[in-house]
C-alpha cells in the first residue's frame, strides 16, 4: 500500500499531508505529570487513551485536574517543523516529535449557562 500511495503522490506531499495532524476529541484527564513540561492522558467516551505534551509557553489558563472532562484538541508536530511563538513573536524550530496540547473547553456544568 505504501509502495502505491508512493507512486501516486510525490514525497514531498507525503511529509506534508502528515505534519501538524489535528485532533479534538470529548473526554477527561485521568493522569497527568506535571514539570516544566506538562503530559496529560486523556480518556475519550470510548474508553481510548490520548496523551499529549503541553509546552511550557502555552498559557497558564490551561491547569487541569485529573477528572475534568470537556473537548481537548492535540496537535502532531514534526521534529524540525516551524512554529510560531507568540511570547517572542518569532518562529521556532520544534525539537522533537511528538503530539502537543493545543486547547480545552471545559463541560458546562448543569447551572451554567451556555452561551454560543
Amino acid at each position: 500500500m505504501q509502495k502505491l500511495i508512493k507512486r501516486i503522490i510525490p514525497s514531498f506531499l507525503l511529509l506534508k499531508l502528515h505534519i501538524m495532524t489535528e485532533k479534538t476529541i470529548h473526554g477527561k484527564v485521568v493522569a497527568q505529570k506535571t514539570g516544566i513540561y506538562t503530559v496529560y492522558v486523556f480518556q475519550d467516551d470510548e474508553g481510548n487513551y490520548h496523551m499529549c505534551t503541553k509546552l511550557p509557553n502555552w498559557g497558564s489558563e490551561y491547569n487541569l485536574k485529573i477528572g475534568d472532562s470537556g473537548f481537548v484538541t492535540m496537535q502532531e508536530f514534526i521534529g524540525g517543523e516551524q512554529y510560531y511563538d507568540r511570547g517572542t513573536e518569532s518562529y521556532q524550530t520544534i525539537r522533537f516529535t511528538n503530539v502537543y496540547f493545543k486547547d480545552f473547553i471545559k463541560d458546562a456544568k448543569e447551572n451554567d449557562k451556555i452561551i454560543l
